[in-house]
């Protein structure tokens, strides 16, 4: 199966969070499992280890280095918007200052069909939200 890892499993992961750190290991032990990420990702993730911690940042650099990436693509941030206004519209908002980033990060795990991996639970509510989004884009 193919897997899209959502910044805050990563950042879970450089905390040494146990879930994050059992959920990751589920993945690679599947067989023909792969992870992708964004430079989005990589970037968020990144940012949160400060300049104090030069080796703790250059393996995690290497290690999100190692991960295909996706391209957001024009297209993605399209549905993304597009997505967000139909969610907005339903009175679906999500928690945090990073709403818009989390819509990318759904649209680009919609968009190459991967299966989004993380710990924010406004993910539930966006799977649930983006079945009636589809059904209305078909009728």
């Amino acid at each position: 199966m193919k897997y899209f890892i959502d910044t805050n499993i990563i950042i879970d992961l450089l905390k040494k969070d146990k879930e994050a750190q059992r959920k990751i290991k589920a993945i690679l032990l599947e067989e023909d499992s792969e992870i992708y990420i964004n430079r989005l990702v990589s970037m968020e993730s990144l940012r949160t280890i400060h300049n104090q911690h030069t080796k703790k940042f250059r393996e995690a650099k290497e290690t999100l280095d190692s991960f295909e990436q996706q391209e957001l693509t024009p297209k993605i941030y399209e549905q993304s918007i597009d997505f967000s206004r139909y969610c907005h519209s339903k009175g679906i908002r999500l928690k945090g200052r990073c709403e818009a980033i989390d819509f990318l990060h759904f649209m680009t795990a919609k968009y190459y069909n991967l299966k989004l991996v993380t710990n924010d639970g406004d993910f539930n509510k966006l799977d649930m939200a983006y079945r009636e989004y589809m059904m209305e884009k078909i009728d």
